[in-house]
Order: structure tokens, then C-alpha cells, then sequence
């Protein structure tokens, strides 16, 4: 196995090489192990004293009113955002907003579009005498309402198309 030629030159070729650390520190003082002795001043004598100020309030105190003071009334209305509530064809945990109960929903099947294009579909194809009335019967054609149980409102609508 090969290996590289070894390094000669510890510097850049056609310049001089940088010079040792000993000459370019110059003498380097030594120090003894010890306490360091620090210098004794009079801080006193070499720090003014901070003035002096007088003790006032910084805002002058109010007048007096003759009449009371009332603040204005504040109404908070509470707006319940319900995120991720899908309305398929199965009763869903939801908030109402107008009871303002957490409630399951009671489902309302009415007849819809795809109920009646299934139905035109089943006449075409010769279904006459009431087979095609069928899909009318099937609540897995119809569309979905939901309702609160409690106040009766609708929560939300599914429609198959």
C-alpha cells in the first residue's frame, strides 16, 4: 500500500517561514503562585456621594368630583366554534347554539335528489307498476338533517348529491 510523501516544508512555498511563538510573545513575565494583592484606595474618597432629592408624589392627586365615577357595561358574547364536526349519515356529539347544550343529534331523513334520480332510473329500466317508488322507502338514498333534541333547530345538513 502507497502512503504520501511526507511534509517537508511547514510553510507556504517562496515565503519565509512564520517566525517561533518565544520571539513573537518576546519575554513572557512569570508569575508566583499567591493571593493577589489588589490595590487599597479609599472608595469614599474617590466616589462623590449621590444627591440628595427631596421625597414628592409624581402625580398630583386628583380633584374631587361631585359626581361618581361609572364604567361602561360590558355584555361578552360567547361564539362556539366547532371544528372538524362532519354531518354524515350518522347522529353526531355536537354543541347547539341556541340551547347551548352539548347533545347528540336526532336525524331527520327527507327525500332528495338522489332519491328521485333513482327513482326515474328504476321507471326507465320498466319498473312502472310501483317498484320504482322504491328508493322513496330506502333511507340510505334519502338526505340528512340534523336536529337538536332539545330546542328542535337544525344543526346541519347532509345531501347525498
Amino acid at each position: 500500500m502507497a502512503s504520501a510523501p511526507p511534509f517537508e516544508t511547514s510553510s507556504l512555498v517562496g515565503y519565509p517561514p512564520p517566525p517561533p511563538y518565544e520571539e513573537t510573545m518576546g519575554t513572557v513575565p512569570q508569575y508566583t503562585p499567591g493571593p493577589m494583592p489588589y490595590p487599597q484606595t479609599d472608595v469614599k474618597a474617590t466616589q462623590p456621594p449621590y444627591p440628595q432629592q427631596a421625597y414628592g408624589q409624581m402625580y398630583p392627586p386628583p380633584p374631587p368630583q361631585a359626581q361618581p365615577v361609572t364604567t361602561p357595561v360590558v355584555s361578552v358574547q360567547t361564539v362556539y366554534v366547532q371544528s372538524g364536526v362532519v354531518f354524515r349519515d350518522t347522529p353526531v356529539l355536537v354543541h347547539c347554539p341556541v340551547c347551548t347544550q352539548h347533545v347528540t343529534s336526532q336525524l331527520e331523513y327527507t327525500s332528495g335528489a338522489l332519491t328521485w334520480l333513482s327513482c326515474a332510473g328504476l321507471a326507465i329500466f320498466g319498473c312502472f307498476y310501483g317498484c320504482c317508488l322504491i328508493p322513496f322507502c330506502v333511507n340510505s338514498l334519502k338526505d340528512v338533517t340534523h336536529r337538536c333534541p332539545s330546542c328542535h333547530r337544525t344543526l346541519g345538513v347532509y345531501t347525498r348529491i
